[in-house]
């Protein structure tokens, strides 16, 4: 990570500023420690604090930077594929426009010139007509802003853009057309086709006199894709309000040929191609800037002409976006995915532990030097006492900056996956949209074909008829295979014709759906009708879409019949979702990941999950359903059981489609990342809370105290007077001798060479807990009851060493679990104060004394 970045993130820079502070606060207590009698060595605990302070902000810098740069990533990855998936349909558009008859008859009228005046008036009025069916062609696919109709020698014999002042071509793409064994020609480049432009987007193909490759060619027909407007939408759709990003499409030199803002980076300029690298910091324009590149990844073989994505942000910009909102999410929950989750690699799930380790040894240092201030006799009690209440305040600082910037390294983790989930959501969506405005459109320009019209029109189709037209069907169908059958259907709704010989035994049968009945009664060329997403034996009984048109007769006035065309819902939705579904560093779904398209029904239209199959319902809040069209959001739900990620977004329409024409179909793309398995939940549930807090009475002018050193078995609250204690030990395996059980573990070694045995109060105190040298800690005491013999007890964590006023302290006899009196003194708490939990004083001597005579092993020590 290049370390200039971390001065441009606030977060990071408000931590360091206040994790310095505690350092050197550090420094000047561990050089008092040195100079008091408390027996402290505050370096270790000083130097783990150094490291992990080092390590966290490096972490939080890194996981900043990745929220960043992956999301720079997506777009720039996006930006380039989205419109290439565009153009995938384009070329399928040029090609079979070109085969049009009545481009192909009006081409040859023209080869023919005119003699006489009627000639003239004829050629005029099939010009008009052929650039009337130019206008319906644009009417539907608008993503063109002219269509051109060139002669072998580049003479302009029609086009749609009145404005268009070129009457004849020399460029070198008609040459191409008419030579390439190609089926198309793409072009970006400056052509004069479009005069006035920099650069145009231009498809072309070869106009042949008729069907088969056989046929003498007779022209090229152009089409000019509306390329600005289509980059404005995608780059309106990447970049949000407030937003630094410049979200740029480059050429295969890596020449800039689109923008999201020319204002400041213009066309034509050449950019550095970062694609090997997560990123790169560059300078442009006198600033610095982060940037990543992405190559296409094409979309089924078709890679266009080599562009990229590129997307650069102002590094002292690149952090400036609000974290994630987590309202809607519960406070268990959150807390559950933070320490549980999977997604969190084991690098920064050892960050809160080694936190909670230097706070652990810190305490047990706090705890072993007011031991060590209480069997002492000097005068400078009062001074060291001071300073191992200064020590344990600064701890306790130091956990709190540590718990926050830890608890924002998690959020930010969590923030990138939740927004990275909802993004996803929205490209899914938008794929989806994209590819069903082609659908509306398909179905609605082929109803116009004129051999539909003049077929259907007919009292009865004879045998060559149907021939001819399922030829056409089955043409068509082998350029757009996103559908899974083409058919024609007369004026009572009865299949005549179909583009697939296995849909054979559905000619002659009549469809009775309301699909079919509106449209036969459409007669305007701009409306279609769509079926509801259901089963249907067109689809082998399975669900999908049927878009349709009306087919009226050759005066345009009358429905003859229809056509209907089958979508191949369950592959290609599946593959939508399947490509917005998140992917690890290597390219690889994230396992537990799924994604799904559904109405605000609740109805499931597809499924990359087989556990959630089309046609089955997602049972969610109606909440999620709701969102406005163009909307989207992002939480952690509940799915039978386990716990996900959940990005989702309505859909919004295409151009037109669903925007401004009478189609309303609202669908929402959910993207779902499992994140807690519910096998796992009960444990994490099952998870103490934390412990209650105990209130001390306040020592009152100079009344007799006693130093009481407290901790927790379990989570019951013990304390012991301080001059009991020899002094605390951690991460000490026990060696069982014979005799050892549940209550007498075993011995331990000390530093002078004694055996010290240990004991576990656990059993009598009814806490199913073995002991764990990596979790427990034992203090050593020593019984009067046996001149001051040391003996070790096992207990969970220290917490404090409280001055108790002997009033507070109040004895009393009694039995604990029916065994032996543990416990013989209770500390009250001061009238007024919240009580809280009781601190219980063990009777040392007693469970010493209890001990020996009831077990007789320690005898021997």
């Amino acid at each position: 990570m290049d370390h200039r970045l971390l001065k441009y993130m606030q977060s990071v820079q408000e931590y360091a500023k206040a994790l310095d502070t505690l350092s050197e606060k550090w420094n000047l207590l561990t050089m008092l420690g040195k100079m008091s009698n408390t027996g402290m060595d505050m370096v270790d605990t000083r130097a783990a604090f150094e490291a992990l302070t080092a390590e966290l902000l490096e972490k939080l810098g890194m996981e900043i930077l990745k929220k960043t740069t992956s999301e720079m990533e997506a777009k720039a990855q996006v930006a380039v594929d989205i419109v290439i998936r565009n153009l995938f349909e384009r070329t399928a558009d040029i090609g079979f426009l070109a085969t049009d008859d009545d481009i192909r008859s009006f081409i040859v009228q023209a080869h023919l010139g005119t003699t006489d005046d009627a000639s003239r008036q004829l050629l005029r009025e099939r010009r008009m007509a052929l650039k009337n069916r130019f206008k319906e062609y644009v009417s539907k696919y608008s993503v063109y802003s002219n269509i051109i109709l060139m002669d072998t020698r580049g003479n302009i014999v029609a086009q749609l853009d009145e404005h268009n002042p070129i009457t004849s071509s020399c460029d070198p793409l008609i040459k191409e057309a008419l030579s390439t064994s190609a089926e198309y020609v793409e072009v970006f480049r400056q052509t004069d086709l479009v005069p006035g432009a920099d650069k145009a987007l231009v498809y072309s193909y070869r106009v042949r006199r008729s069907s088969g490759e056989e046929s003498d060619t007779i022209g090229v027909l152009s089409l000019v894709f509306r390329f600005e407007d289509e980059m404005e939408g995608i780059f309106k759709n990447l970049i949000s309000e407030n937003d630094w990003m410049e979200i740029m499409l480059l050429d295969s030199e890596g020449y800039v040929i689109s923008c999201s803002d020319t204002t400041h980076i213009p066309l034509g300029i050449k950019m550095e191609k970062i694609l090997d690298n997560g990123y790169k910091i560059i300078r442009f324009a006198g600033r610095e800037y982060l940037a990543k590149t992405c190559a296409t990844k094409g979309y089924q073989g078709f890679f266009g002409l080599g562009w990229y994505g590129h997307v650069m942000v102002p590094i002292d910009h690149a952090f400036d976006k609000a974290p994630h909102a987590y309202k809607s999410i519960s406070e268990d929950i959150l807390e559950t995915v933070l320490k549980h989750s999977p997604l969190f690699s084991g690098e920064l799930k050892m960050i809160p532990q080694k936190a909670d380790q230097i706070q652990k040894e810190l305490d047990v240092t706090v705890w072993n030097g007011n031991v060590h201030i209480a069997n002492s006799k000097t005068n400078e009690n009062s001074f060291s006492k001071s300073l191992l209440n200064e020590i344990s305040n600064t701890g306790f600082q130091t956990k709190k900056v540590f718990e926050d910037s830890i608890s924002n390294l998690n959020h930010t983790v969590l923030s990138a996956y939740l927004d990275d989930a909802q993004f996803n959501a929205s490209l899914a969506i938008d794929i989806m949209d994209r590819n069903l405005y082609e659908r509306a459109n398909d179905c609605r320009w082929w109803a116009l074909t004129f051999v539909f019209k003049e077929k259907l029109s007919q009292p009865e189709l004879q045998r060559d008829d149907v021939f001819e037209l399922e030829e056409i069907l089955s043409y068509i169908n082998n350029l757009y295979t996103v559908y899974t059958n083409l058919f024609l259907y007369d004026r009572t709704g009865t299949i005549v014709a179909v583009s697939k010989s296995s849909e054979h035994r559905f000619v002659g049968s009549k469809i009775e759906e309301s699909w079919v009945r509106e449209t036969l009664k459409i007669t305007d060329t701009q409306r279609y009708s769509v079926s509801h997403f259901a089963k249907t034996p067109l689809y082998d009984n399975r669900p999908t879409y049927i878009y349709g048109a009306g087919i009226t007769d050759t005066t345009n006035e009358e429905s003859v019949g229809g056509i209907g065309v089958v979508f191949d819902s369950h592959p290609q939705f599946e593959a939508m979702l399947k490509d917005a579904l998140p992917r690890d560093k290597n390219g690889e779904m994230i396992e537990g990941s799924f994604a799904l398209f559904c109405d605000r029904e609740k109805n499931i239209i597809s499924s990359t999950s087989s556990e959630y199959r089309p046609g089955s319902r997602l049972n969610l809040d109606e909440s999620y359903f709701a969102h406005e069209n163009g909307n989207g959001s992002s939480g952690i739900v509940e799915l039978d059981g386990d716990f996900y990620i959940m990005g989702l977004h309505t859909s919004n329409g295409y151009r037109e489609y669903k925007k401004h024409d009478f189609y309303k179909n609202d669908l929402i793309a959910f993207i779902f990342v499992q994140i807690v398995k519910g096998d796992e939940l009960p444990k994490v549930c099952a998870i103490d809370s934390g412990h209650i807090v105990c209130s001390y009475p306040k020592v009152q002018g100079m009344e007799e105290t006693v130093d009481i050193s407290t901790f927790y078995i379990g989570n019951k609250f013990f304390g012991v007077e301080s001059y009991n204690i020899v002094n605390s030990l951690s991460h000490q395996n026990v060696t069982r001798i014979i005799g050892s059980d549940a209550i007498f573990l075993g011995v331990v070694g000390s530093k002078e060479g004694e055996t010290i045995g240990v004991i576990s109060l656990n059993e009598l105190l009814g806490i199913q807990s073995a002991y764990d040298p990596q979790r427990d800690e034992l203090i050593v005491l020593k019984s009067s009851y046996q001149n001051d013999t040391k003996f070790a007890i096992v207990i969970s964590h220290i917490k404090d060493s409280p001055e108790i006023p002997l009033r507070s302290i109040k004895t009393y006899s009694g039995t604990l679990a029916g065994v032996s009196p543990l416990t013989k003194a209770v500390v009250i708490p001061d009238e007024g104060t919240s009580r809280g939990e009781m601190l219980s004083i063990l009777d040392i001597d007693a469970i010493f004394r209890t001990l020996i005579k009831n077990q007789n092993k320690l005898s021997s020590l």
